[in-house]
C-alpha cells in the first residue's frame, strides 16, 4: 500500500515553480514533467515525502505548501535593497531557503493573529522624536523600560539575550533563531508594519546574537529589512549609493551605542584602563562582543585603527570556533531537541501557537505545521515542560 496522497491548492505549486526561477527542464532530474504537471492542475496530488522533496527543490519550507492560497513575496533584492545587488546576487540556496522560512513564520503570525499585532506599543506605530543616533538609542531605552543596571546585573549570555528577546516581543518584533550554516551572516530582519520579525544566527556566540538584534531595530525603526554581516568591510566597497551604506554603518553604530553607553563606557575604563583582560571583563559587564568594545576603544581614540583591526580578525575567527564547538555539543546532547525548538522559535510564538490549540482555534494538524514538529514530538515536549499533553 502507498503512501496516502496529500491535498494541497495546485495554485501553490505553480508559485513555488515560479518563484523558485526553475523551468521544467531543470526538475525533470528529480520528477517526471508530466506527473508535476497533474500536480499543477489538480488532477494528482503529491505524497508528503514528494512534498519534502518539492521543498528542497524549490528552496520553500514545507508548511508554504500547506497555506489555502499562494503568499506573496517581494523579491529579495527589494527586501533588503540597502544591500549591494552584487551581494544579493552572491545568496547561496540556503540563505534563500531561511528568508522563505522568515516569510512563511511571519504569515503564520498574521493567520495566529487575525492580522492584528496584539501589543500595545509596536514599534512601527512609535513616531521617534530623536534624530542623533545617541539620543535614539537613550529613548528607545526609556520605551523598552530596560535600565542599564538591570543590564549590567545579568550573568549569563543566554539570560541576556532572552532579556531583549522579551523587550523586543514588547515592542511587537518576534525573534526567532536557526543554525544558518553560514559565516558571513550574523541575522537578518524583514520590516513589515505589522510583524516584523528578526532571524539570529545561532551558530554564533550569543553574545555576537545581541549585537545583531540590535543592529536590526535599527533597521526597522528606519523601515528597511537588513542583513548584519560578520565582516561589513568585506562589501562596503560594493556600494553605490552611499546612503544605503550609512544605513549599515548606523545599525553598527547604534548597537554599540545602545548596549554600551559611552558616558558609562568612559567611567569605568577611567579607573581600569585597556588591555585584553579589560575587553573580556567589558564584554561580560554589557553582554556583548569583545569586538563591540575594541570598537569603543577606536572611537575614543585608545587604540588605533591596525590594533583595532588585527584584534578584530582574531574575534571572528572566535565566532567560528564557537560554531564548531557547538556542533560538538549539539553531537554529545541528543536531549536538547526540544530545548532547541523552544530557543530557535522563541517561548512567545510557542505559547502563542499551543494557545490557540488549547482554545480549540486550530486543529492538531495546524499546530504541527506552525510549529514545523511531528505531532508526537509536540506531545513529548508540551509534557515534558509541563504544558499539558496534545
Amino acid at each position: 500500500m502507498g503512501e496516502q496522497m496529500t491535498y494541497i491548492n495546485p495554485d501553490i505549486l505553480v508559485w513555488a515553480r515560479r518563484v523558485s526561477g526553475l523551468d521544467y527542464d531543470e526538475i525533470e532530474s528529480t520528477f517526471d514533467i508530466q506527473k508535476i504537471e497533474c500536480w499543477e492542475k489538480g488532477t494528482e496530488f503529491p505524497t508528503y515525502a514528494q512534498l519534502t522533496t518539492l521543498s528542497k527543490l524549490y528552496k520553500k519550507p514545507i508548511a508554504v505548501f500547506f497555506f489555502p492560497e499562494p503568499p506573496e513575496y517581494t523579491k529579495i533584492a527589494a527586501s533588503f535593497r540597502t544591500l549591494p545587488e552584487l551581494f544579493v546576487k552572491m545568496f547561496s540556496s540556503n540563505r534563500i531557503k531561511i528568508i522563505n522560512t522568515a516569510r512563511v513564520m511571519q504569515l503564520n503570525l498574521y493567520e495566529l493573529n487575525d492580522g492584528i499585532n496584539p501589543t500595545k506599543n509596536l514599534i512601527t506605530n512609535i513616531k521617534f522624536k530623536s534624530k542623533s543616533i545617541n539620543e535614539l538609542a537613550k529613548e528607545l531605552r526609556g520605551i523598552m523600560n530596560r535600565s542599564l543596571d538591570e543590564q549590567i546585573m545579568l550573568r549569563k549570555s543566554d539570560e541576556a539575550f532572552e532579556f531583549w528577546r522579551d523587550a523586543f516581543f514588547d515592542l511587537g518584533i518576534y525573534v526567532f533563531k536557526e543554525a544558518f550554516k553560514d559565516d558571513a551572516i550574523s541575522g537578518f530582519c524583514l520590516y513589515d508594519e505589522i510583524f516584523p520579525v528578526i532571524y539570529i544566527n545561532n551558530s554564533l556566540a550569543i553574545n555576537r546574537q545581541i549585537f545583531t538584534l540590535f543592529h536590526e531595530i535599527y533597521h526597522i525603526i528606519n523601515q528597511t529589512s537588513g542583513v548584519d554581516l560578520i565582516n561589513d568591510d568585506s562589501i562596503f566597497n560594493c556600494y553605490k549609493n552611499l546612503s544605503d551604506k550609512q544605513i549599515e554603518i548606523n545599525c553598527n553604530e547604534f548597537a554599540g551605542v545602545f548596549l554600551v553607553p559611552d558616558n558609562d563606557f568612559l567611567k569605568v575604563i577611567q579607573k581600569i584602563g585597556y588591555n585584553e583582560e579589560v575587553v573580556e571583563k567589558l564584554a561580560n559587564r554589557y553582554s556583548v562582543s569583545r569586538e563591540v568594545i575594541l570598537r569603543k576603544y577606536l572611537n575614543h581614540g585608545i587604540i588605533n585603527q591596525e590594533e583595532y583591526l588585527n584584534k578584530q580578525k582574531d574575534f571572528n575567527d572566535d565566532y567560528l570556533r564557537y560554531k564548531d564547538i557547538s556542533k560538538k555539543s549539539a553531537k554529545k546532547s541528543s536531549g536538547n531537541y526540544y530545548n532547541t525548538q523552544v530557543a530557535y522559535k522563541g517561548i512567545h510564538y510557542v505559547a502563542l501557537t499551543l494557545n490557540k490549540y488549547y482554545t480549540q482555534k486550530i486543529s492538531v494538524t495546524q499546530l504541527a505545521q506552525y510549529l514545523d514538529m511531528k505531532i508526537s514530538s509536540i506531545d513529548t515536549l508540551t509534557r515534558k515542560k509541563g504544558w499539558g499533553k496534545i
